[in-house]
């Protein structure tokens, strides 16, 4: 593991770190494609300075890795080295600070998606698969693939039969009812009934009384 003790690190005195680690921390997977192992331990030279109560390491690290050349399939040994690495960790002050982890982030993401064995590496016959590094043919390698005949029927000929109208038309059908809301149909409420009002009996007129006439006799 690769730790620092930051109560060993002097104020405005890079503290340096040189030493090797085991690749096992890389954890290459084993089914890597192309075939990827480390082929040595991890060297690294690291210095560390205090900022404060922070902690900021820069350096480099490398390792040798065993792969294959992507272009003649040759095993291979190449080298992966970072030289740029820069690590910031806050208020770390007397306190160990493990960086095994950032130094092997940085060599994981410095590893590329290929290898060569080198930058004009010839490859390998596709006609007999022999390597052109280490040997020449006579292969005519310009018609390795014969030139397609332009009165054959071409596979893509089929698609020309194929009628995708009605498929997506009733696709197209089947979408608009699913987004068309039902119409709900509004019924007029029946106008409520109201009852037959009782009628009132009529009122007996009564006439009034003729003035000036009494109900008695009149005197002689």
């Amino acid at each position: 593991m690769i730790i620092i003790n930051t109560s060993h690190i002097l104020p405005d005195t890079p503290y340096l770190l040189d030493g090797t680690e085991s690749s096992d921390v890389l954890e290459l997977p084993a089914d890597a494609d192309p075939p990827l192992a480390p082929a040595g331990d991890i060297t690294y030279r690291l210095s560390a300075v205090m900022a404060g109560a922070d902690l900021v390491v820069t350096g480099s690290a490398s390792v040798p890795l065993a792969t294959v050349c992507a272009r003649c399939l040759d095993d291979i040994r190449v080298p992966i080295a970072v030289k740029n690495i820069c690590l910031h960790f806050e208020k770390v002050r007397d306190l160990e600070v493990d960086l095994t982890d950032d130094v092997r982030e940085e060599l994981l993401l410095a590893i590329p998606s290929c290898f060569y064995c080198s930058p004009d590496c010839k490859g390998i016959c596709p006609v007999c698969g022999t390597n052109l590094n280490h040997a020449s043919c006579s292969c005519d390698r310009d018609r390795a693939e014969p030139e397609p005949d332009p009165a054959a029927p071409s596979p893509w000929d089929q698609l020309d039969a194929l009628n995708f109208a009605p498929e997506k038309t009733a696709r197209k059908q089947a979408k608009t009812t699913a987004k068309t809301p039902a119409k709900k149909t509004s019924e007029t409420p029946a106008k409520k009934k109201t009852p037959a009002t009782a009628e009132k009996p009529a009122k007996k007129k009564t006439s009034a009384p003729a003035s000036g006439k009494s109900g008695g006799r009149g005197k002689k």
